[in-house]
């Protein structure tokens, strides 16, 4: 089953048995409502009308919504402010708008006048307008609450709650008056892939996929194969969604000593509005028995690892059993000890 547009990457759902109509016709009423409500690149979702909230206002979001704010509330306090959804503002900053055009890792270094070394950034400064703390929200209550314009952005953890979600309509189809949070209801097999965040389930318990880990200095090679079993796995690169920051010149005062025409990645530190540039490529691996959310936990940690110390992230680490590995830009590997992967020499 695919759905080739959904979130801007397209979903590929696989399974061992056919799933039934009706579980299908309320995955694709869900992309959309989903993109309806948290899609920066719709003009008629909830989150853009908060961008053009010029006073600010309180804005009611589904009730589905709440986990999510509660994982941005988590790793915006293990990261210290450097994970934010508002992050927003420095994306459409830099260009990351629905013209924006990426060019692989292969290119972005071409041409003698680009500069793309760490001290690129330098004398880039900015300061967000608002952060997720400023942004208040009763307890238990999906309703945020600003007196100013600010532009969100959910990205980092939102794909893979999104998949979680999915992972549970075909649960719930598949289940019938079984519990939808059983392993694999009905003993079938499924995976479900969004862009490159899975989520896996098998009715066998030792059953496992193999999953080729793409090589951030050459996307069309592999650094190694993970076995997983049900469970999430996700990845972040700065080898994908990379585009030439062309001109600078809206952002207004910020934009004083800044060079144009560097290289700029979807992962964004939000406490400098600058890529992160100490990791290539991340990858996280979270069992679905350790948390009701294991894909976004997957895909938020992902990110964080680039704009995070480790240290800071012990706690989410040790509360999912979450099992990662991570690419330094010399080629350096480092992974937790049961990573689920082989990792090829050199």
């Amino acid at each position: 089953m695919a759905f080739e547009r959904a979130l801007g990457t397209g979903i590929i759902i696989s399974s061992s048995k056919p799933i039934p109509e009706r579980a299908e016709q309320r995955i694709r009423a869900f992309v959309e409502e989903y993109e309806r409500t948290l899609s920066r690149f719709r003009a008629d979702s909830l989150v853009s009308r908060m961008a053009c909230a010029e006073h600010g206002g309180d804005f009611e979001f589904p009730a589905w919504v709440q986990p999510l704010f509660a994982i941005y509330d988590e790793f915006y306090a293990a990261t210290h402010g450097a994970f934010d959804a508002c992050v927003g503002a420095d994306l459409l900053a830099l260009g990351y708008d629905n013209s924006v055009q990426f060019v692989p890792e292969s290119k972005a270094g071409e041409g003698k006048d680009e500069n793309i070394s760490s001290g690129s950034w330098s004398k880039y400064r900015r300061a967000l307008p608002v952060k997720w703390a400023d942004i208040s929200r009763d307890s238990g209550s999906a309703t945020l609450h600003i007196n100013q314009p600010v532009q969100l952005d959910f990205g980092a953890a939102g794909k893979g709650y999104f998949v979680d979600l999915v992972a549970k309509i075909i649960k719930d189809g598949l289940s019938g008056d079984s519990p939808s949070d059983c392993d694999s209801p009905a003993d079938c097999d499924f995976l479900v892939n969004a862009g490159g965040d899975m989520y896996t389930c098998f009715s066998e318990e030792n059953s496992q996929i193999k999953v080729a880990l793409e090589n951030p200095f050459d996307t069309t090679q592999a650094v190694g194969v993970v076995s997983i079993a049900s469970g999430a796995l996700c990845a972040s690169s700065s080898a994908r969604k990379r585009w030439k920051v062309k001109d600078a010149s809206y952002l207004g005062k910020d934009a004083n000593g800044f060079e144009s025409n560097l290289i700029a990645t979807h992962l964004i530190n939000a406490l400098d509005g600058t890529p992160a540039q100490k990791l290539s490529a991340s990858w996280t691996y979270v069992h679905a028995k350790t948390c009701a959310f294991p894909t976004a936990y997957a895909d938020a940690l992902a990110t964080a690892l680039f704009v995070s110390q480790e240290s800071d992230l012990q706690k989410i680490v040790q509360a999912t059993s979450a099992e990662f590995a991570v690419i330094s830009p010399n080629h350096a590997l480092r992974k937790t000890a049961a990573f689920p992967a082989h990792f090829f020499a050199g």
